[in-house]
């Protein structure tokens, strides 16, 4: 009986630590169940919370949920020193770019190009364009603006790079390269959104400018520029309604994780009470 009951106790002990793991892995910042908590700071109008991720502090923006009474984050990791300044701006942030030749356009959001005396196909991190080449969807609304745009700015660039994001795997599915853009010192993905030719493609995964693509989707949509206006609005899916719908999975799934280790935890206490029971029955006789 003693080895259950220290067996049980290992067990219940590694669900906790588990539960603990689920919880963190889910992305809650410290204090997020206190609406005053001194861990939340208030900057120009906005809130942050942080993480502490292999030893290295970094923010998140975060709102106030009332019904659910905890804080919740909205935007992807920002880093600041010690003064509360943004540190990952463009040109703070040590980049590893690679230079490669153009050499050709796909559409809006995918382009060739040489690497090393190799042709690579390129998708572009963090965001995608209306479609013109697709199989089944064929050509969507400012989907020719967007290819056109694409195309200009590569075939009169005088340097082009391309960087691979730490967050990111190197290649989807389709052998495609997956990298960050830019046209001499500017990023591409940056100035398709900000010109309402793109939205914020998954970027649940702490992509290294995420922010920049959201602070400037954010403006893209209040101004009605491009894909937002009043004229395709109604004909666009915004990318905001799949994120919405992946991260309501994540929650489903997270909530279901919690129950089957609730209902475990009650079951192997009960075996432990019934084990216990039978064997005071077996000393009596």
């Amino acid at each position: 009986m003693k080895k259950l009951k220290k067996t049980l106790m290992i067990m219940l002990s590694l669900l906790m630590i588990c539960e603990i793991k689920v919880v963190a892995h889910g992305g809650n910042i410290t204090g997020w169940k206190d609406k005053n908590s001194s861990e939340i700071i208030e900057h120009d109008g906005k809130y942050y919370g942080y993480h502490n991720q292999d030893g290295t502090k970094h923010y998140h923006q975060v709102e106030w949920n009332e019904e659910k009474q905890r804080w919740e984050i909205t935007k992807t990791a920002v880093y600041y020193d010690e003064n509360f300044n943004i540190t990952n701006t463009i040109n703070d942030i040590k980049q590893e770019k690679i230079e490669v030749k153009y050499v050709e356009s796909v559409d809006g959001d995918t382009a060739k190009f040489e690497l090393n005396g190799e042709k690579i196909t390129v998708r572009f991190l963090g965001i995608d364009t209306p479609e013109t080449v697709h199989p089944t969807k064929g050509e969507e609304f400012y989907g020719k603006e967007a290819s056109n745009f694409t195309k200009e700015i590569l075939e009169n660039a005088k340097k082009i790079e391309i960087e691979y994001d730490s967050n990111s795997s190197e290649k989807d599915k389709y052998e495609r390269h997956l990298a960050w853009i830019w046209v001499d010192g500017i990023l591409l993905q940056e100035k398709l959104i900000k010109n309402g030719l793109a939205t914020t493609y998954m970027l649940q995964y702490n992509y290294k400018y995420a922010w920049i693509l959201q602070e400037q989707e954010e403006k893209a949509k209040e101004e009605k520029i491009g894909i937002w206006s009043d004229k395709v609005e109604n004909n666009n899916i915004g990318q905001e309604n799949i994120d919405n719908q992946v991260n309501e999975n994540n929650e489903n799934k997270q909530n279901t994780y919690y129950m089957l280790i609730g209902v475990t935890v009650i079951i192997l206490g009960l075996v432990a009470v019934i084990l216990e029971k039978y064997n005071k029955k077996k000393k009596v006789k």
